[in-house]
């Protein structure tokens, strides 16, 4: 049998086990028998009541009570009796993720091998599992729904959530690599772009923006200024830069007579980006640090498996600058700024404030999504649980009632199917990125770097309906099954109440023939007395 989450694993066993404890405390204590014996002083206090039915109360009494004993005892023998066969053992017990570009071959998780943390926080599975056979029926139900669901929807999911968050939490920890941007910045960035914009376009740079977009030229990896021999291939580092070798023939010959020479050579600017074993692109989105980070190149691989190595490298790149914030030197001196300090910032205050709310409540979506959804995914199994395991004691108080037995069985289907109106809300999430951001390159930078003004208002929409969808579908879905739950119990109050006054009825015709009897006897009497 499958389950949809890892904690699900455990806390389904863990609540058997402890309905399992609940239901000796009752055997042990003579409780589970006590609501026989309130069916008995209820009914006859019921048909004592009824008295006025002269002479039905005797069968209806009987009828009721048949009606009650065989309702409990089927009940009890169905969902409070286990047995062996529908042991729920953690040979059979298991759960498989989803395969995703991220993970297409997912372990599947069992509890002696639990494929996570769970196993040796809870200390290991419960020796005894065994359920009543009503629950474990209905669980298996519930299992299979929820795999049907998620093999019938087409497409399956992108992970492209997954990517996301593993880009808002990814950072530069390298100080060495940090301050490389930062050279890189401001000694080849800074001077490409100044004499990009003192120059205008030309044909290589023209080009390249219109193949890599307008915002080509405002990044460090800027296509046009690769592509233009007057900008990165004619500038220099201002010092050696790690990992490339002194050149006292070409780009360092006016070292060549120093005495003391230093240990590395000073590249072009295109040589400092793209070279392939100490080039600042490859070392920029190789994101190396801690295993969550190094996780996020390899995601991109998989899941943009369209867009060219390049194009990747070049939105990681794009990425560790975004989180290495790089500054300019004296920016009052650098050619594109026309205005002056004071009058800038007069004119941009309007705009600011307006940008400033819409990014604030960008970032207020985006935080907030993560923690709602990872609350859901682990409120749903602790709320399985505490219905396994508190079902032996409502059954109990419930008087083995049929009620119980269906809104338990109820409860238990629609709880579990959150998790595959989960799987919806994910995959409508997707959908719904993809089509707001047509394109693979367009959607990679959507996800990788934080929204500016223009995306701000896509990317809390798409935050905000990925929330209401989590919360939403689960409240839409568990609505409409209570409107079943409704239906379900009048049912079975009005298939009781046929029993019953079925019997009451037979009592009352019974006790109008005895009186017909009687009075008939009575009458022959009379007519007898007066003939002698």
């Amino acid at each position: 049998m499958s389950v949809d989450s890892y904690l699900e694993l455990f806390t389904t066993m863990y609540g058997w086990a402890f309905a399992g404890i609940f239901r000796d405390i009752l055997v042990d204590t003579g409780i589970v028998f006590l609501p026989f014996i309130i069916t008995i002083i209820s009914v006859w206090l019921e048909s004592h009541q009824m008295a006025r039915f002269q002479g039905a109360d005797a069968a209806w009494m009987v009828r009721k009570m048949e009606v009650e004993f065989m309702t409990a005892i089927f009940v009890l023998a169905l969902c409070f009796s286990p047995l062996g066969i529908t042991s729920l053992a953690n040979v059979n017990l298991y759960h498989t993720p989803p395969a995703t570009p991220l993970n297409p071959t997912p372990t599947t998780a069992t509890g002696t091998a639990p494929d996570s943390t769970y196993g040796a926080a809870f200390g290991g599975v419960p020796t005894t599992l065994a359920i009543p056979p009503w629950w474990f029926t209905v669980m298996s139900l519930s299992s299979g729904f929820n795999e049907a669901v998620r093999g019938g929807i087409a497409g399956g999911l992108t992970d492209l959530r997954a990517v996301e968050e593993l880009a808002r939490t990814a950072m530069v920890q390298d100080p060495q690599l940090r301050g490389e941007i930062q050279r890189f910045y401001n000694e080849c960035y800074i001077p490409a772009r100044s004499r990009y914009l003192r120059n205008g376009p030309t044909a290589a740079t023209a080009a390249a923006v219109a193949t890599h977009g307008d915002a080509d030229p405002d990044w460090m990896g800027s296509h046009a200024f690769l592509d233009e021999a007057r900008l990165y291939p004619s500038l220099y580092a201002e010092a050696g830069v790690p990992g490339f070798a002194l050149d006292l023939t070409g780009a360092d010959a006016d070292l060549a007579g120093n005495t003391v020479l230093p240990a590395f050579g000073r590249p072009t600017c295109s040589d400092w980006w793209l070279d392939a074993s100490s080039g600042l692109r490859a070392r920029m989105a190789s994101f190396t640090g801690p295993a969550t980070l190094t996780r996020l190149p390899t995601a991109v691989a998989n899941v943009f498996t369209t867009l060219t190595a390049t194009d990747r490298e070049d939105a990681l790149a794009r990425l560790a600058m975004e989180r290495s914030q790089p500054s300019a030197i004296q920016t009052d001196k650098i050619i594109g700024i026309d205005a002056g300090v004071f009058q800038q910032t007069m004119q941009a205050v309007p705009n600011v404030v307006g940008i400033g709310g819409m990014l604030s409540k960008a970032f207020e979506t985006q935080a907030s999504r993560f923690p709602i959804i990872q609350f859901a995914a682990m409120a749903q199994p602790l709320i399985l649980m505490g219905i396994y395991m508190f079902l032996p004691l409502i059954l109990v108080f419930g008087r083995y009632s049929l009620q119980v037995m269906f809104m338990g069985a109820l409860a238990i289907f629609t709880v579990k199917s959150w998790a595959a109106m989960w799987y919806i809300a994910r995959w409508l999430d997707e959908h719904l990125m993809v089509a707001m951001y047509p394109g693979a390159d367009t959607l990679l930078h959507s996800i990788l770097i934080e929204p500016d003004a223009g995306a701000a208002l896509k990317r809390t929409t798409l935050n905000t309906l990925l929330v209401g969808l989590y919360v939403g579908l689960p409240l839409i879905w568990s609505g409409m099954m209570s409107w079943i739950g409704f239906h379900i119990m009048r049912g079975i109050e009005n298939v009781q109440g046929t029993a019953t006054t079925t019997g009451k009825a037979a009592g009352a015709t019974g006790a109008g023939l005895a009186k017909t009897v009687v009075s008939g006897g009575r009458g022959a009497m009379r007519a007898g007395g007066k003939g002698r």
